[in-house]
């Protein structure tokens, strides 16, 4: 849609330069895939509460100016990948080779063109704050942490599953920037699953369970999309899938949109789970890497 009340594009220079227009009222601007098809975005980049109508957008900041590297290795073999990234751009970049089954499946439950892919950021998923967001699942299961810079001139760094509340909802404060996602090394040693589930082939996803198994035998498993905010929860071995199953569908809060009925997201969340498990255990077409996060119906 036409951002038609924005009336000053800010393009900063530095740091400073961008706080200081985020602190006026403006709002971050990267791939803008979000920006153009939410109508419903405040200032801050949170939803308005219910029955608050939501103010004008007038300002943006590209952040795009501010020039900051895709990939970076980092001293302890992990990555540092730039909020401003697109997908596309993380997909391809050499460093990310280990990781690219994992992001392949795992972006794909975004709802997008190829287009898309090569303008929407793997921060700007975060911070929309969709529950079905691919990139924050994509996030949380890797282990990520945000590194946020903070209006003082400094930088705090949180879990990725931290950053997202719920829906358009984020943990950001006001002027803050989510400058980089880092990835620690181990990642790149884990075996990964996706699992999603749609009303409909070509549907926003209703439910993503993905899951990560460490060489030491560590088990994540990550609920979105089903749910409000991500959710994550770990075992020192991977458990037993029916344990699996009843602990996602034990989680306490299920999303309700046109996009899928809680009963029906809190089921296929359990199923989706019980399959990542046997995936991750080695069970029957499972294979080093992940299975496709191909779209099903339920």
């Amino acid at each position: 849609m036409d951002l038609v009340s924005v009336t000053e594009l800010h393009r900063p220079r530095t740091r400073d330069e961008a706080h200081e227009a985020l602190l006026a009222g403006a709002v971050p601007l990267a791939g803008g895939t979000a920006l153009h098809g939410e109508a419903y975005l405040h200032p801050a980049g949170a939803a308005a509460p219910p029955g608050e109508d939501t103010p004008p957008l007038t300002g943006l900041v590209d952040l795009l100016d501010l020039g900051w590297p895709d990939v970076e290795a980092l001293p302890d073999g992990g990555l540092r990948v730039a909020a401003t990234a697109s997908l596309r751009t993380v997909l391809d970049h050499p460093l990310t080779a280990e990781l690219r089954p994992f992001l392949h499946d795992a972006f794909s439950c975004l709802l997008a063109s190829w287009k898309i892919w090569a303008r929407a950021t793997w921060g700007g998923n975060l911070c929309a704050a969709l529950p079905a967001g691919a990139g924050t699942a994509a996030a949380c299961t890797l282990g990520a942490t945000a590194e946020i810079w903070t209006p003082d001139g400094g930088t705090r760094t949180i879990p990725a599953a931290d950053v997202v509340t719920g829906p358009g909802r984020t943990s950001l404060a006001p002027g803050e920037i989510l400058r980089a996602l880092r990835i620690p090394a181990a990642a790149g040693r884990a075996r990964y699953a996706v699992r999603r589930h749609s009303l409909v082939p070509s549907g926003r996803s209703g439910s993503v369970v993905t899951g990560r198994l460490d060489p030491d035998g560590r088990c994540t498993l990550v609920v979105t999309a089903a749910v409000p905010a991500p959710h994550v929860l770990e075992w020192d071995a991977a458990p037993p899938p029916e344990v699996a199953a009843a602990a996602v569908r034990d989680l306490p809060h299920w999303y309700d949109d046109p996009q899928g009925h809680p009963r029906w997201r809190r089921h296929v969340a359990g199923i989706a789970a019980l399959a990542v498990v046997v995936e991750l255990s080695g069970g029957p077409g499972t294979h080093s890497g992940t299975n496709p996060g191909q779209e099903e119906q339920s």
